[in-house]
């Protein structure tokens, strides 16, 4: 059990005041004990004293039992096998105390006269009563109390799993909850927020799909058109062009699935410089290798998925190509490829957008490529870092 949760605290405070309620009758016990030895042997004395009394007006031996009783109501007891069977519960001195079910007997060897004298006290119906079955009762009514807290804290358990899978991409609605606590009305109101997310989501899907439909039917007609005209200059250029907007065409397909969070990744094993290559290829760059410098020393092998890792190294070599000084350089190392470009360093204020989707709108024209490079990388459970040193911008992913 995770010893910062809430269930855990509650466990512990129930725990703790288990012990404190469970001592506090152990002690209220140990003075109820004491507190009757002490009626015990104040009766005995009582009888004792009455028993000794000497004087004009006293009654004679035989009639002080029945003064006995009319003032202690204690009577002698003449079978002493039958006391000595009974459960001692108290020893003081020569006194020795027994009880049964029904009675308490008092048993007391006078060592000077050796004389052994029993008595017995019936016992009265609140001295039967046992302080214990209380402490059970209470102990009872704790656990239950427990088990009702922990009852009313399922649906925050419930809650949790749910805004784990609501970070995870899942928009699955559950079935709401119809106590009115505020618990079940929290959940109740983040089961009604997916359902509103996941209706603009929709919604943004089918638009997304019918604008690319809608281009899609003139990119079609324009490379059919291209193919049915005579060899010339003019149609290499528009077929270049044409198949330059199918793909980005099928590129924006693939952002709009990274940035909606609706990735599944085809992992297999690569070789790092066989989809560096593919990424270079999308670039559409006619002399890409006199504009990029490879730095090879392993021969680094990932599990990846091929196309859309190729996408996320295509954003770093364009951006490094583009607002980079010179020629960038792409280092593959043990675990981690490496696109140095000369350059300013990122201000800190940058830096903190750096992958995130607002840094698109300072027009520098690094947010949103970053933002789907770090997507793509974290998806694959890779790390992308970013440091300047030595006027050099270096983006890694460590593998």
């Amino acid at each position: 059990m995770n010893r910062h949760s809430l269930i855990f605290h509650i466990s512990l405070f129930f725990s703790v005041l288990l012990l404190v309620i469970n001592g506090l009758f152990y002690y209220q016990k140990q003075l109820e004990n004491n507190h009757e030895k002490e009626i015990l042997l104040k009766r005995f004395h009582e009888a004792e004293r009455i028993l000794r009394e000497r004087g004009r007006g006293m009654p004679p031996p035989h009639k002080r039992e029945e003064r006995l009783k009319a003032l202690t109501k204690m009577e002698f007891e003449e079978d002493i096998e039958k006391v000595h069977a009974s459960k001692l519960i108290l020893q003081n001195r020569g006194l020795s105390v027994y009880q049964d079910k029904s009675y308490i007997y008092y048993l007391h060897h006078d060592k000077r006269r050796d004389h052994t004298m029993a008595f017995r006290y019936k016992k009265e119906a609140s001295e039967q009563v046992n302080s214990w079955v209380f402490a059970l009762i209470i102990n009872v009514l704790l656990f239950l109390f427990y088990f009702y807290i922990l009852k009313k804290l399922r649906p925050l358990q419930a809650l949790k799993a749910k805004i784990v899978d609501f970070s995870n991409g899942k928009l699955e609605m559950t079935e709401p909850k119809n106590e009115k606590d505020e618990i079940s009305e929290v959940s109740n109101e983040f089961n009604n927020a997916i359902g509103k997310i996941k209706t603009l989501q929709d919604s943004r899907n089918l638009f997304l799909r019918n604008i690319m439909h809608e281009l899609n039917t003139p990119i079609t007609k324009g490379m059919l058109i291209t193919d049915l005209m005579q060899e010339t200059k003019q149609k290499s250029r528009l077929k270049r062009v044409f198949s330059r907007f199918e793909y980005l065409l099928s590129e924006f397909s693939k952002i709009e699935r990274i940035t909606s969070n609706a990735i599944e990744l085809d992992l297999k094993h690569y070789r790092a410089i066989d989809i560096l290559n593919n990424a270079i290829e999308l670039l559409l760059l006619e002399n890409a290798s006199e504009l990029i410098d490879i730095q090879s020393y392993e021969n680094l092998e990932i599990i990846a998925d091929y196309e859309y890792l190729s996408i996320a190294m295509k954003n770093l070599l364009d951006n490094a190509i583009k607002y980079g000084e010179g020629q960038p350089k792409v280092i593959i190392e043990n675990n981690k490829i490496t696109i140095a470009s000369t350059g300013e360093a990122l201000q800190n204020i940058s830096f903190e957008k750096l992958f995130n989707r607002q840094f698109e709108s300072t027009g520098r024209g690094l947010g949103l490529g970053l933002y789907i490079t770090h997507n793509i990388i974290s998806k694959h459970g890779y790390i992308l870092s970013y440091k300047h040193q030595l006027g050099v911008n270096l983006f890694s992913i460590d593998f």
